[in-house]
């Protein structure tokens, strides 16, 4: 994780100490530049009081349940003032994550270099999946380019498939915060673990939701185990009231599944998974779009 972000990353224990950090090339780090590591320094002795209060404040924030918290802020050097950006996310063992961004760097920045480094967060974010589950990162890749297939196929706007590749990319982006003991359980779920697991879709929104560049693509990341039945999760959605992104790349998702080695069970052959796909049309899957699927495979 520490080689993926262009920004400052600390790794801190409840305290605030500081337990390991990187910092970025083009994040404008004088304030921040050095911590003394051989000593128990924590992020507050770095920091004018009012920064340290809102840290404080965001700490307290993840213990009463939140998956992540933002704050904002202004700090000081030789070079001038800088707004930074601080996002919070609660990791193992009692230890926080945080990201910090100069938002004043970012702001210089012409529009074109601001869509270019939006990308490229895209991309740091599926970095984060590779360091979490290599393979998570892989069907990824796989899903995102089958999807983009069968939205052309099916007539979706040119203008709307950006939105679904960041949306394809993405959409399993709230498993970084799912236990390893279930992610890698190497055997069904039970009904509490799967309780969990559902819940991954809302974490991916309350990462990726206040991100205006990512706003057109939650459909995939929340809604992509919605079933046209109205038996999905997290929001029980039926029929065309599923938001067709969602419906589309439900294909590419479970087929890809279906055909990989999982944990718990050896990959099925292409032809028992497109005879699922069939069989479950109507139910799990939009009934337009499936024969178009098929077709396609």
């Amino acid at each position: 994780m520490f080689q993926a972000f262009d920004a400052i990353l600390l790794v801190l224990d409840h305290h605030g100490k500081i337990l390991d950090y990187k910092t970025g090339n083009g994040a404008g780090l004088q304030p921040v530049s050095a911590f003394p590591m051989e000593s128990p320094a924590r992020f507050q002795d770095f920091v004018p009081v009012d920064v340290a209060r809102k840290y404080e404040n965001a700490i307290r924030e993840l213990h009463n349940g939140n998956r992540f918290v933002s704050f904002d802020y202004i700090l000081r050097s030789l070079a001038g003032e800088s707004w930074y950006e601080s996002c919070l996310i609660p990791f193992t063992d009692g230890q926080n994550i945080m990201f910090m961004w100069n938002v004043t760097a970012n702001g210089k920045q012409p529009v074109a270099s601001i869509s270019f480094s939006q990308d490229m967060t895209l991309q740091n974010w599926l970095k984060v999946l590779r360091f979490r589950d290599q393979e998570t990162e892989d069907h990824a890749y796989r899903v995102t380019e089958m999807t983009l297939r069968l939205a052309e196929r099916v007539g979706v706007a040119d203008s709307e498939l950006i939105h679904i590749r960041r949306g394809a990319m993405l959409h399993d982006i709230g498993k970084i915060a799912i236990p390893d003991r279930i992610l890698f359980k190497p055997a069904p779920l039970t009904e509490s673990e799967w309780d969990i697991m559902r819940h991954h879709p809302i974490i991916a929104t309350e990462i990726l939701g206040s991100n205006p560049y990512l706003a057109p693509a939650l459909a995939i990341p929340r809604s992509h185990h919605e079933k046209w039945d109205g038996s999905g999760y997290p929001d029980g959605l039926a029929g065309e009231n599923i938001p067709i992104s969602a419906r589309i790349f439900a294909f590419a998702d479970v087929y890809d599944a279906l055909t990989s080695d999982r944990p718990y069970r050896k990959a099925w052959r292409r032809v028992d998974a497109l005879d699922y796909i069939l069989k479950q049309s109507g139910r799990h899957f939009d009934p337009s779009i499936a024969p178009v699927f098929i077709d396609m495979i």
